[in-house]
């Protein structure tokens, strides 16, 4: 590097470490290397330039969010005093700026999976660098697994998966390797301290107030979940703050112009300062969290809570949901605040609040639909097809797949159709995929096509501008393509064949609800209420939904519809607690005719099923033995890293494991249950990796249960004499037991999960005190004593 960049980029932490960094990459044994480095530590700034530097070939470098490509190019061709699209380009959708003289480009993990389908073994690049890892999207996971197939093609890729915190054991295991194949190098950052202080009950703008109070200087950050909170105390602070602060926002529905101004260089105002520019106060979502450098941050307001996405995969339907953030995100937040000079940072909850230490990665709770088409052009037809960090939850890939079939993109053997590479090449989601295809007459969208693609994709709230050149570019991927037109049905239909939903409540009646093909129920609050609709945002909701958006269908377009995808089969249920046996017509749990049959005994199983499946696990008897069981196995899912929502797998498999164990039987007991389970779950392995009962070192055995908290954990209630002469904490499954230690009249005395620790510290106090209580008692800690 020019002197130039060097005296620019010396007072980063990572500079130091450059050339170490580039050595051990180029030395590993499996050109692989793990980086973690803290905040403002200039990994992302100041890194690409070295690789640039040391190595010859082209790097590609992804970024989880559009605006953070366009923050770190634009960051990078600076500090190299040229315009993005020189050196250092930059890709995302609808915005290239790459040129034949590019050899860093910065991407979206989209891009990147685009790349590799195009390029199995990347032969155009040379190093390959994931930032901001932790992130973990659902084409993270998907250009992971990709990448570690390209690199067996090749011995000349290099690959730099970076974050601030990193699983670093786990991917080293999934990349076969152990520090010395796949080294690991932990970089310092250049944060400056930050004063934490905790306000629960306290609104946002109370926050505010006194942020501008106590932190004079600079502007001030302040986290919420989503755009209406967002929105709500927008309005609140401009109605009652100074003109002498500005109010911004940062969320992704706002304009990319817009978020780009607001991570521009802005003011930081330092005290007296004569600029006339004013403070900001920058209302944004997690969006901020990592991967953009928000300017002039010195205090951080967080509201303690995440919008979070989680799929329902029994409904086919999205859950967004409020959730208290985790640990990692909390720390994430507050280091906003110290990138400049010491910093200050509310929390709006209460300290001793408990919270995960981190979410799942989406790839476990979203929606993979797009994930499944994609893997089905690689020639991955089955959801352990591929060699996962975090393998996809199989219920989800099957319904994926359904999905998908319907929509004409998968054959019935899971391989990829024409019209379904088509859809990958489009470049959104595969539901409106098929709206495209569908609209599209050779040399344009219908109008209204063109109005359902917008309305529901994420150029809604776009400029008119942005909005006519995503559609063109949806016109140009479609030139040439000629596909068979299906029979008349409306186009939302194409697109969400799943969300056709059937009024079951009297017209007029408010609130309106619907039944849908999954068996889901879902309310309209207010405004019309056809007989028939297409749902395409509705929200799964813990009994019913809500619909927010719909499109009507007519009767006709419906009956249409129908003909091609309704079904004929038997039903068994319940009806005033006796089995009843029909013949239907249906779509899904949408039934348009039925005919009783006669029941046999094998149909109970049949109904209890059906039973289960549409009112969930609570729906069958279940005793305190099969809840203790449960939570061992959820336990055991944890410390796999294959967390899954146990009971709604359950539902969603009902069918696997209820009939074999009831068989003919008229009557379901929990017993029955227990021993299903039982056997579907593996209950002999658990027993053995979850067990209910520890032997300790000092020979005694005790009772181990397992509570749910922020995570579930193994504790051990025990009176403090039974454990002397243990100096280590017993694990399980790699988890430190909680031990609860008790006075000799079972009084709580002490919770420790570091017994090495406990004796030389607190037990020394404590001992003081209990010898007066119990003087006949032994306590001394390293004799034991035969019951």
């Amino acid at each position: 590097m020019n002197s130039s960049i060097l005296q620019k980029i010396s007072n980063f932490p990572i500079s130091v470490h450059l050339n170490e960094i580039c050595n051990n990459l180029k030395n590993s044994d499996s050109h692989i290397l793990i980086l973690t480095a803290e905040t403002a530590a200039g990994k992302s700034t100041v890194l690409p330039l070295a690789l640039l530097d040391q190595f010859d070939g082209k790097i590609l470098m992804t970024e989880p969010r559009r605006l953070a490509v366009l923050g770190v190019a634009n960051r990078l061709a600076d500090l190299r005093d040229e315009a993005a699209g020189e050196t250092v380009g930059y890709k995302i959708h609808l915005e290239n700026r790459i040129s034949k003289n590019t050899r860093l480009e910065v991407v979206t993990e989209g891009i990147l999976v685009n790349q590799l389908q195009s390029d199995p073994a990347l032969e155009n690049y040379q190093v390959v660098v994931i930032d901001e890892f932790h992130e973990r999207s659902v084409n993270t996971d998907l250009a992971i697994a990709f990448l570690k197939e390209a690199m067996e093609l090749r011995d000349d890729l290099y690959v730099i998966i970076m974050s601030a915190t990193i699983n670093t054991e786990k991917l080293q295991s999934y990349f076969g390797g152990n520090e010395l194949s796949v080294p690991v190098m932990s970089i310092p950052g250049r944060q400056f301290p930050v004063e934490i202080s905790y306000k629960e009950n306290w609104s946002v703008f109370q926050a505010v107030e006194e942020a501008l109070r106590i932190q004079k200087d600079g502007n001030i950050l302040v986290f919420l979940p989503g755009i209406s909170d967002i929105r709500k105390n927008e309005e609140i602070l401009k109605e009652n703050l100074k003109d002498d602060v500005e109010i911004c926002i940062l969320h992704s529905s706002i304009s990319l112009k817009e978020q780009k101004r607001v991570i521009s260089e802005g003011p930081y105002i330092e005290v007296n300062s004569n600029s006339g520019v004013r403070r900001r106060i920058i209302l944004s979502s997690a969006i901020a969290e990592t991967s953009l450098t928000v300017p002039g941050v010195t205090c951080v307001i967080d509201s303690g809570l995440a919008r979070v996405n989680r799929m329902n995969i029994s409904t086919g339907m999205e859950n967004l949901s409020t959730e208290v953030e985790s640990e990692f995100s909390a720390e994430q937040r507050t280091g906003r605040a110290g990138r400049i000079c010491a910093g200050k940072c509310i929390r709006l909850w209460s300290q001793f609040n408990p919270r995960i230490k981190d979410f799942p990665p989406e790839i476990l709770r979203a929606d993979i639909t797009a994930l499944v088409l994609e893997c089905a052009e690689r020639g991955v037809f089955t959801f352990d097809g591929i060699d996962w960090l975090d393998k996809p939850n199989s219920g989800a890939w099957a319904e994926s797949s359904k999905l998908l079939k319907t929509l004409g993109f998968l054959k019935d053997d899971g391989h990829i159709t024409e019209k379904g590479k088509t859809a990958l090449k489009l470049g959104i989601h595969p539901r409106l995929s098929g709206i495209a295809i569908e609209s599209y007459d050779g040399k344009k969208l219908s109008t209204e096509g063109a109005k359902l693609l917008i309305k529901y994709s994420s150029y809604s709230k776009v400029s008119e501008d942005l909005k006519h050149r995503f559609l063109s570019d949806l016109e140009r991927r479609l030139s040439g393509i000629n596909f068979e037109k299906s029979p008349e049905q409306d186009l939302i239909l194409f697109g969400y064949p799943d969300r056709l939903a059937h009024r079951v409540t009297q017209i007029g009646k408010f609130p309106a609800e619907y039944q849908f093909a999954s068996g889901r129920k879902a309310l309209i609050y207010e405004g019309p209420a056809p007989e028939w609709i297409v749902a395409p945002e509705v929200m799964a909701g813990k009994v019913e939904g809500t619909i927010f958006e719909f499109e009507e269908i007519s009767e006709q377009k419906v009956q249409n519809f129908i003909k091609i995808h309704a079904e004929t089969r038997k039903k068994c249920e319940f009806v005033d607690g006796k089995v009843q046996k029909t013949e239907i017509l249906c779509y899904g749990e949408i039934i348009f005719s039925s005919k009783k049959l006669t029941v046999s005994p094998e149909d109970t199983a049949a109904a209890w099923v059906t039973e289960v499946q549409k009112k969930g696990f609570d729906s069958i008897p279940i005793d305190d033995k099969i809840e203790k069981f449960l939570i061992r196995v959820e336990f055991w899912n944890q410390q796999k890293g294959e967390p899954v929502d146990l009971c709604q797998k359950l539902v969603n498999e009902v069918e696997q494991w209820l009939p074999p164990f009831l068989g003919t039987s008229s009557k379901l007991t929990s017993q029955i249950i227990y021993d299903a389970l039982y056997w579907y779950l593996e209950g002999s392995k658990i027993d053995s990796d979850v067990p209910e009962q520890l032997i300790l070192p000092n020979g005694r055995r005790c009772k181990v249960k397992y509570e749910k908290q922020s995570e579930i954990k193994p504790i051990i209630e025990i009176i403090t004499q039974r454990i002397f002469g243990c100096f280590e904490t017993p694990e399980i499954c790699g988890k430190k037991v909680l031990l609860r230690l008790l006075s000799p009249a079972s009084r709580p005395l002490q919770v420790t999960e570091d017994l090495e620790h406990f004796w030389t510290g607190a037990w020394v106090e404590i001992c003081k005190e209990m010898k007066g209580r119990y003087p006949k008692h032994n306590w001394d800690y390293k004799v034991v004593e035969k019951e």
